[in-house]
């Protein structure tokens, strides 16, 4: 299909657009969808959007790309459709976007392309805030996420706070990439460093407004929530999971990611020796977990 004058519009849209022809290849990708996604159009342009590239998957894991994919339906009826969806990145991790599939048609009304427009759901740390803890050394070298000595004294901070207005119940869940010493072991040290880079990226693109993770050691992470319900938070832990697991390492193999959460729940006025016991219990009822998920509270 002929773009023409539409082609500068979309060049500088800040939403990230691509369009795909009726055989599901990708006829154009913009500069914003190379700045979301970390796929340059000239590695994009000609290629189907069912190629194992982004992958989009729910929230639950299942990937959309085939019956449950809103370009095809728009493509065959249509109609404009609206949803939340998770590409993966370039670099492997899974993060949330907002879709729109809009039908686009020839002179005669004949359905030619859909057009997607994403645009990135939710917040994540910014990287002035990121350049602020780097200076302080509260950021894990390896993971680029606040380290342990942060996260620990944001907790204990929390559990001492007396603030007017201040959440006095929040969850917190040890999220544990479960076969890093397996990953190691099989492929190398180097591929073991990118499961954890991915791992703590799919986590940090899918925090809710407020929240905080940090690298505790090794493959586990720490995450600090506002969430103070266990449906909330059981529902996250089941998100999150299923997120890591469909991320990609790699570009030639396929390293399995295997994940376990522990989650609790803390006051104000906790202490916070047992705050950390209670957590470890709910991780080690995890392991054993069929789900390898155990929300306590």
């Amino acid at each position: 299909m002929e773009l023409g004058r539409s082609r500068a519009l979309l060049d500088n849209m800040y939403d990230g657009i691509y369009i795909v022809d009726r055989d599901r290849k990708i006829v154009y990708w913009n500069s914003a969808a190379e700045k979301l996604t970390g796929y340059r159009a000239a590695a994009m342009v000609g290629k189907r959007c069912n190629d194992d590239l982004m992958m989009h998957v729910d929230e639950n894991g299942e990937n959309l790309c085939n019956a449950k994919c809103p370009l095809i339906g728009t493509l065959q009826d249509g109609e404009v459709r609206e949803t939340t969806v998770y590409l993966r990145h370039a670099q492997g991790h899974r993060i949330p976007v907002d879709v729109r599939a809009v039908p686009l048609r020839d002179d005669a009304g004949g359905i030619e392309a859909t057009m997607e427009v994403f645009t990135r759901n939710g917040s994540v740390a910014s990287s002035e805030q990121m350049k602020e803890l780097a200076l302080k050394a509260y950021i894990d070298s390896l993971t680029g996420v606040p380290n342990k000595e942060y996260i620990d004294g944001k907790l204990r901070s929390l559990l001492a706070s007396q603030l007017p207005g201040e959440g006095r119940t929040f969850g917190l869940a040890f999220v544990e990439l479960a076969n890093l010493r397996q990953i190691n072991d099989e492929f190398s040290m180097w591929t073991a460093n990118a499961a954890l880079k991915v791992t703590a990226r799919t986590i940090v693109e899918n925090l809710k407004e407020g929240d905080l993770a940090g690298r505790w050691y090794g493959g586990l992470f720490l995450i600090i929530s506002r969430m103070d319900r266990k449906a909330v938070l059981l529902n996250w832990a089941n998100k999150i999971k299923a997120l890591i697991q469909q991320s990609k390492v790699e570009d030639d193999e396929e390293v399995p990611l295997q994940v376990c959460i522990g989650g609790v729940f803390a006051q104000v006025g906790e202490n916070v020796n047992l705050t950390y016991q209670a957590l470890e219990g709910a991780l080690k009822t995890s392991r054993a977990a069929s789900a390898c998920i155990s929300i306590k509270g």
